[in-house]
């Protein structure tokens, strides 16, 4: 099947619209032609004159015809059916029917054939819109079945791919080298914490570090009330005036 897509749409999909399109004018132009060629034969080769388009001749000729029946019905009144005048007129009408006969017979085969022609066309586009429908359905269900296969493809890659991760993981396990794994000793829990210290260590710590705090702190106070005492002035003596 014939997958293609255009913009998004089946090929078969896009044609099927343009075709129906297609379809919609043949109508149209049997409906015209099928019109036309009806009027045409009810008309007689007598009747009103057609469409121009559709024989200019055939008018004209009908148009001459009516003229000459006139002439003959006024002149009979006063000549009678021998007179030359009579002759002469019914010998020229009867050539002018004649001609329209045979045109009369023309434009109803050229409006039969037309007729046929639009016909035959409609039937060709419908018997394609057939045909393409039932392309169209196919395509749709391939193009289902399709979209079906991929998905279960991939739902099958995934699995497979994740049997491989996991054979290559069990793989490298095995890979492991234990041979030269060796145990030193048993382990042995120890004997007690190493962090915090015990109590007596903590005690001592604790009293050194007070004992030079306290150092620390008398220092401090006795050069802080050396700078404050004020200068020793014994020795300056004072003149006065």
């Amino acid at each position: 099947h014939n997958l293609s897509a255009s913009n998004g749409q089946l090929v078969s999909s896009q044609t099927m619209t343009q075709l129906n399109s297609e379809i919609g004018e043949a109508q149209s132009r049997v409906i015209a032609a099928q019109a036309s060629y009806d009027a045409l034969v009810a008309s007689g080769v007598n009747g009103a004159n057609p469409d121009p388009a559709v024989s200019a001749a055939l008018s004209v000729l009908r148009d001459k015809a009516n003229g000459l029946r006139q002439q003959i019905d006024s002149q009979s009144m006063t000549f009678g059916p021998r007179h030359p005048t009579i002759v002469r007129l019914r010998t020229e009408f009867e050539t002018v029917s004649s001609q329209l006969r045979a045109e009369f017979s023309r434009t109803v085969g050229t409006a039969k054939a037309n007729l046929d022609k639009a016909n035959a066309s409609l039937a060709s586009l419908t018997a394609r819109m057939n045909d393409l429908k039932n392309s169209v359905f196919s395509d749709s269900e391939s193009q289902v079945a399709l979209r079906e296969l991929e998905r279960d493809a991939a739902s099958r890659r995934a699995v497979y791919e994740s049997f491989l991760s996991r054979a290559r993981q069990i793989t490298e396990r095995e890979q492991i080298d234990t041979t030269n794994v060796q145990v030193i000793s048993t382990a042995v829990p120890p004997p007690g914490r190493s962090w915090p210290p015990r109590t007596p260590l903590t005690a001592g710590l604790g009293a050194f570090a007070g004992f030079a705090l306290g150092m620390l702190l008398a220092i401090a106070m006795g050069i802080v009330r050396d700078m404050r005492k004020p200068p020793n002035r014994s020795g300056i003596g004072v003149s006065r005036a």
